[in-house]
């Protein structure tokens, strides 16, 4: 999943990789995405603690640089489902199509993406029929 497209990402996600990479940017979506984050400018003890789980999130560098750009705000931190989902697609696509070149069973090779996934093999062979999303194909939010 780490070929998300920046341009799939809705604005606050792509500010947020601006700043901080997109590396970190997952890291935080993916564990606190829906949610909105109070950045605390680290003054109390409740500022302390936040900007730790921060940190634990997406390193102390990255913490300290949304604490300097949003400290005192509350970031909304999009979930960015339909990016990551995108991604999820090009990369069983991929899959799939090596798998098949290398002569694996084309049952076989969905039955591992489906465990892999956690997804069923019918939806697996769902997004298999459908035309793989690229890269450059416009975010449909």
């Amino acid at each position: 999943m780490n070929d998300v497209a920046l341009a799939d990402l809705p604005e606050t996600a792509r500010d947020l990789a601006d700043l901080i990479g997109l590396p970190a940017t997952l890291r935080l979506v993916r564990q606190l995405g829906g949610t909105s984050f109070p950045v605390a400018k680290g003054r109390t003890r409740m500022g302390v603690a936040r900007f730790e789980l921060l940190a634990e999130v997406v390193g102390e560098e990255a913490a300290e640089i949304i604490t300097r750009h949003y400290g005192g705000e509350v970031l909304y931190v999009p979930r960015c489902h339909a990016a990551l989902q995108r991604s999820r697609d090009r990369a069983i696509h991929a899959r799939f199509d090596a798998s098949i070149r290398s002569g694996a069973s084309a049952n076989q090779t969905v039955a591992e993406l489906a465990r892999e996934h956690q997804l069923s093999d019918r939806r697996v062979w769902d997004i298999l029929k459908a035309i793989p999303p690229t890269v450059d194909q416009p975010a449909l939010f």
